[in-house]
């Protein structure tokens, strides 16, 4: 039986022949073995899904030893040679079912056609290098119940054990957030062999305490004694969970952690430049600001311990202003990540500004409400695609409350509506059509 140092050192001698990597892999199935730190890759959106990485760069970031790519269904081929690539680099492969029109549904249905896109070309995908199944990306809302949520999996688990041995990964419902559900739903799973998957953002939410995602969610999923990861995380600038400190105690718990985005986001998280919406074939890259974001993280860095180039001699335990006053002395003020412990008065797991969007999922007949909690300011309310293409536009007053937007124009999928002030995004929201 090989130690998990000797199956880490499979990722990290480049190259290798991809018949040894998978006489590597398939023996650790059904074995216990790390899922290594890494990058999320999206790029099936680009170019017809023809897109360089940019592997020569990652190879200069040794945090990044895995990465997690999301497949939509009709990219197949394409998705195959990302994996070949990714082995011929070194790296670990997680592969994510990903359908944008699906996102949040509980459907089990919508779970089902994930398995049987797995049974079709699983054999395709693996020829190209052995991957960890991700079954679905952020399939189940924040509404489901435990018993539905498990049983819908329970029966995917079965179908997919009929061609697949290996450790499996399961996004907890509610795009990723809605941890006490998956947690009450685990004592139901016919199998618990698997590996429950968070994602984490400023804008993770607790719909059911009303809050923002706490450590107080964490330790309750973590409690049920599962395997847990984080598959997607980054900070978004817009809501008030306590992303930075939540990935420090998923780091300490030993949880895999999956950065939010190496390219193909849309531009606004992407680590990578040019975007492939640009460029999709450029043959060099640059990083962004959040390369050092997500690198840190993966390197355990924790929270702000280097001061920002703005600070001057002021701590984070004293009161600072950004003219928000909702982000006075807190962890979200853009000028207040100093040197310095944080304040214990800070009410961290409060909710703030927000916009909250309902119903998500919306049906293409009704109208999505839109209420801004907590915002004062005037600007313009956008939806758009995840190409970035602009689909609605409503200017909106500092005054107002809420407003509605019909969506009988989008067709089924997922969508973001942002809120915009003198050209710059202030909060960020996604939503699905079904």
């Amino acid at each position: 039986m090989r130690s998990r140092e000797q199956y880490n050192l499979q990722f990290s001698l480049r190259p290798l022949s991809l018949c040894f990597l998978v006489l590597l892999y398939v023996p650790l199935f059904g074995q216990a073995f790390k899922i290594n730190n890494g990058v999320n890759i999206q790029a099936s959106y680009y170019n017809q899904g023809r897109v360089n990485i940019g592997w020569e760069l990652m190879q200069t970031y040794p945090e990044i030893q895995a990465v997690r790519i999301e497949i939509e269904p009709y990219r197949v081929q394409q998705a195959r040679q990302w994996i070949k690539e990714a082995h011929e680099n070194g790296y670990q492969v997680i592969a994510t079912y990903h359908d944008s029109k699906k996102l949040g549904s509980d459907n089990k249905e919508d779970l089902m056609d994930a398995v049987l896109w797995w049974e079709d070309y699983y054999a395709m995908l693996t020829s190209s290098g052995p991957i960890i199944i991700n079954i679905m990306n952020e399939w189940g809302s924040h509404n489901i119940s435990p018993e539905d949520y498990a049983g819908a999996y329970n029966a995917a688990i079965s179908r997919l054990r009929s061609f697949y041995k290996g450790k499996l990964i399961v996004d907890v419902p509610g795009f990723g957030q809605a941890t006490k559900i998956a947690a009450d739903a685990f004592p139901l799973f016919e199998e618990q062999n698997f590996t429950y998957s968070i994602h984490v953002y400023t804008s993770a939410f607790n719909i059911e305490q009303k809050r923002w995602l706490s450590h107080e969610d964490l330790a309750y999923l973590d409690a049920t004694g599962v395997d847990c990861m984080v598959g997607e995380f980054c900070d978004t600038a817009t809501g008030g969970a306590d992303w930075c400190s939540i990935i420090d105690e998923c780091f300490a718990n030993n949880w895999p952690l999956f950065g939010w985005a190496w390219n193909g986001d849309g531009g606004r998280m992407n680590m990578t430049q040019p975007h492939w919406s640009e460029e999709p074939l450029a043959t060099e890259f640059q990083p962004t600001e959040f390369m050092k974001v997500i690198t840190d993280k993966l390197a355990g860095v924790p929270c702000y311990t280097q001061p920002d180039d703005d600070c001057t001699s002021d701590l984070i335990t004293e009161s600072c202003d950004d003219g928000n006053p909702y982000t006075i002395n807190d962890r979200y003020n853009e000028y207040c990540h100093c040197t310095g412990n944080f304040a214990p008065t800070l009410q961290g797991n409060t909710t703030e500004s927000k916009l909250f969007i309902y119903p998500n999922p919306v049906r293409s007949s009704q109208e999505l409400n839109v209420e801004f909690f907590k915002i004062n300011v005037r600007g313009d309310l956008i939806v758009y695609n995840s190409i970035g293409e602009t689909l609605i536009s409503k200017t909106i007053d500092k005054d107002l409350n809420s407003l509605t937007v019909n969506t009988s124009q989008l067709l089924e999928g997922v969508y973001w509506i942002s809120l915009h002030n003198s050209d710059k995004v202030v909060y960020v929201e996604k939503f699905v059509v079904n």
